[in-house]
């Protein structure tokens, strides 16, 4: 099948010509992903979960070849990212995107993917209104309020009185504490404040200083991953531990980090909707293969972007399985709409309403097992949605 487009001054504008069927038998996938700066982490743990994915299941369906084709999307640079989309959809006559680990990145790209009916399985990106913006959006990651919200009832419900909420100043911040302050405050908890600090920060510690003032019981935090979550633990431990101020989040701390962080790391709590050491066969044999090809490095392991991209890849198996190489977007968007499948986090659904995944969600603190320090799950709330569009119904 051939795809022809015609480019409008700034953004793509899309006219499709379906010409018959010809040579349809490899199904090109675009991969966006920072594989360089300070998020390389998450470059390098989405291609670790492609490779592992193909080596457990092929890269052939039903004959026909899968080619994942990569691209570097840096950092929060929605410029980029749109122009990294347009150029797979244009040049490369990608069928699927996947990717995008910032909510900017995601949502530039939802007029390009509408017009060239592109369908996109997000990996990470979880702002709520991200689904929204193009009906050609799915997402297997998560959702900032579906870690968020659950917590904050946790948190109320263990007796946790005061809270300062430390997050960073962009819209995914801001959709992960409202999510937190909502439950938690409807628990009888309370908010002292509500600390903002630029993504771009090298230094928390004048941000925690105005924690020290207050004296919570706890901060909420909700940093941008990578190395500022890492800050953000690091000097936590150093500044407000000795205090007897606690440290909570959602979703902030990762297998992959403990090593960096070390013992300072024990007691943290946070939700996760994929937990590492999950029991069941998917992630086992996951887990299995990814030593086998990396090694066991600890500070290299499957983690939730391996995660997302293994479950993205799933979805366009099953599609292409399905449907044949010749598969629509909209013929993909409306399989996925719905569709179960089990994952290494274990089952998940699709949304057909929304197209945001419904998964389980842990409370998990660190802990040390075997000598080593892992996140331990010790409370599970069951097929959560996203509550941002629970409590927002179009």
């Amino acid at each position: 099948m051939k795809r022809v487009f015609g480019i409008g001054a700034g953004v793509v504008g899309v006219a499709m010509v379906w010409a018959g069927s010809a040579s349809a038998d490899t199904i090109k996938v675009g991969l966006i992903i920072p594989f360089s700066g300070a998020y390389a982490q998450w470059g390098s743990e989405t291609k670790g979960g492609v490779q592992v994915y193909q080596e457990l299941h092929g890269k052939t369906v039903d004959g026909n070849d899968i080619e994942i084709i990569m691209r570097d999307e840096g950092g929060i640079d929605p410029a980029r990212s749109k122009q990294l989309a347009t150029e797979l959809i244009l040049r490369d006559h990608v069928q699927f995107l996947i990717g995008f680990t910032f909510s900017p990145d995601a949502m530039s790209v939802a007029d390009v993917i509408t017009q060239a009916k592109v369908p996109t399985i997000i990996t990470n990106a979880a702002t709520g209104v991200i689904t929204r913006k193009s009906p050609y959006f799915v997402r297997v990651s998560f959702s900032l309020q579906q870690e968020s919200a659950p917590l904050g009832t946790w948190a109320a419900a263990h007796g946790i009185k005061t809270v300062d909420s430390v997050t960073a100043d962009y819209v995914s911040g801001a959709d992960s504490e409202a999510g937190f302050v909502k439950t938690y405050t409807a628990g009888g908890g309370k908010i002292l404040q509500e600390i903002k600090y630029p993504t771009t920060v090298a230094d928390i510690t004048p941000y925690y200083e105005r924690v020290l003032q207050d004296k919570p019981e706890v901060i909420q935090v909700f940093g941008t991953g990578g190395t500022n979550s890492l800050m953000m633990v690091k000097t936590w431990a150093a500044r407000l531990r000795p205090a007897g101020i606690g440290f909570i989040g959602a979703l902030q701390i990762q297998e992959s980090d403990l090593p960096s962080i070390g013992d300072d790391a024990l007691g943290l709590v946070s939700t996760t909707h994929y937990p590492e050491h999950a029991d069941n066969p998917i992630n086992k044999a996951l887990w299995a293969q990814w030593f086998k090809d990396f090694g066991p490095n600890p500070s290299s392991v499957p983690d939730i972007a391996t995660c997302a991209v293994y479950d993205a890849m799933e979805l366009i198996y099953r599609a292409v399985a399905k449907l044949g190489p010749g598969v629509t977007g909209d013929q993909a968007i409306e399989f996925f709409k719905g569709i179960k499948i089990d994952s290494p986090r274990g089952s998940i659904t699709i949304d057909p309403k929304t197209r945001d995944v419904i998964q389980n969600i842990y409370v998990q603190k660190v802990e040390k097992v075997d000598g080593k320090l892992q996140n331990v799950p010790f409370d599970v709330v069951k097929d959560v949605k996203d509550p941002w569009k629970e409590e927002h119904p179009e």
